[in-house]
């Protein structure tokens, strides 16, 4: 298909539509359940307001939501190496997307907790999952440019939410925004599960792409004790690693910022909101340039990629304390948010570069049967930082302040840039170990 060609992801192991809805699909799902994650966040001073709590209570809910959507991704790993990936994302669709329907007619914080936690379990589903599609879709060559444009789409998604949240919830109250971005994701289940096609297991290695179209079969499939084997692979441990620290500043910045801006900068929710939407912009074209950069600079030396992604972290934290430490105006208008925001748009567009790299390079260096496991247990680790962060937020914010703790989140992109450095020395051992297992794989289907 030419728009494909367009994207740059002319690779992909089959053009019948069923295989191309399958990946728009996925594409736009992602849109809807980011949208899920970040719709909280603008209308968090009017849930604090209806139900008399603090920070420290937003920041549990924030920490429960992202703790066992990435708990219960283990679970989602495991059987999407094993079963129909189709068919577990139409369900999960279903078991994260009612619970956030609901949480419109949450009574009290009780409630509004245990339907967050909810929806977490469904939304857990999705990283695994549409990890080992995309990894059957499209080549080693072209898993980075993928991965960018999925995770572009999910930038898009965390302005979607914001912006629906931001605009609708002090106009409309906090509780439609969460039934506007719940609601779509239902026809994209229903449309996937009609229209879509299971991508065959192995498609998209090179050596056995072709075998595949012609119907041979790639039967290996994920056990138990290979989870032993995950973490035999170099590369895999330090890309686990890396993710909890720089995890830790996006589980509090996106998750505070507007609270921060309302209150120490005294601009409204809408200006903040609009604040946020210009950084998660920078952050939607951050994963594009990043994943485009990344495929240039991966297929002139392999090693060079994890260069690439330490350096954008370095390059994007001076940037963010810029706009975060902006002096405050008496009378805020539009133009003040002007320099904070571009600061901001060229600080997130340089850490989120690493974002789609980050998970071509696991796909590269896991076979196909591993790669919805392994990306579970990425997401566990990602997701401790990420799930600690709003409770770190909170915490921070109650003792010290929540000027104290925005700016101290940024500093974790340090240990996080230093570790991708590490990968140098392993990432294209472990990526020609993956490539002679096809090779090898290849001769026995023929």
């Amino acid at each position: 298909m030419r728009f494909l060609a367009k994207m740059g992801l002319n690779e992909i192991y089959s053009f019948e539509k069923g295989i191309i809805r399958t990946f728009l699909l996925l594409l736009f799902m992602a849109i809807i359940l980011r949208a899920d994650q970040m719709v909280m966040s603008p209308v968090i001073p009017f849930i604090q307001e209806e139900f008399a709590i603090g920070d420290r209570e937003i920041g549990f809910i924030g920490s429960a939501f992202t703790l066992v959507a990435a708990v219960v991704t283990l679970i989602w790993g495991y059987l999407s190496d094993k079963f129909s990936r189709k068919l577990l994302l139409t369900f999960a669709i279903l078991i994260g997307e009612i619970p956030c329907f609901l949480t419109a007619f949450a009574r009290n914080y009780n409630e509004l907790f245990a339907l967050r936690v909810l929806t977490g379990i469904g939304i857990g589903a999705m990283v695994p999952i549409a990890f080992s599609m995309i990894g059957d879709l499209f080549t080693e060559k072209q898993r980075p440019r993928a991965q960018a444009w999925y995770q572009m789409m999910g930038s898009m998604g965390v302005l979607a939410g914001m912006m629906v949240a931001g605009f609708v919830g002090p106009t409309y109250g906090w509780r439609l925004p969460f039934i506007i971005v719940s609601v779509p994701n239902f026809f994209f289940a229903l449309t996937l599960l009609i229209g879509g096609r299971e991508p065959k297991r192995g498609g998209g290695e090179s050596a056995l792409k072709e075998l595949i179209l012609e119907g041979k079969k790639y039967v290996r499939t994920m056990k138990f004790k290979d989870y032993l084997l995950l973490f035999k692979v170099p590369s895999n441990i330090w890309l686990f690693v890396q993710g909890i620290p720089g995890t830790v500043a996006w589980g509090v910045l996106p998750f505070f910022l507007i609270p921060f801006y309302v209150r120490y900068k005294n601009i409204s929710v809408e200006l903040a909101t609009v604040l946020l939407l210009i950084i998660g912009i920078g952050m939607m074209f951050g994963n594009l340039f990043g994943g485009i950069m990344g495929n240039w600079v991966y297929t002139k030396n392999r090693s060079y990629l994890p260069i690439f992604c330490g350096i954008s972290q370095f390059l994007g934290i001076i940037p963010l304390l810029i706009s975060l430490n902006w002096p405050a105006a008496v009378e805020p208008s539009f133009s003040y948010i002007i320099f904070p925001a571009l600061f901001g748009f060229i600080g997130a567009l340089f850490i989120s570069s690493a974002g789609p790299n980050v998970l071509a390079m696991l796909a590269n260096v896991n076979l196909p049967e591993h790669r919805g496991g392994i990306s579970s247990i990425f997401n566990l680790t990602d997701s401790i930082g990420a799930g600690f962060g709003p409770i770190v937020g909170g915490l921070l914010s109650s003792y010290r302040g929540l000027d104290f703790a925005m700016q101290t989140s940024v500093l974790f992109w340090i240990p996080c840039g230093i570790l991708f450095f590490a990968l140098i020395f392993t990432l294209k051992k472990d990526v020609l170990r993956v490539n002679t297992v096809m090779e090898n794989t290849r001769k026995e289907l023929e």
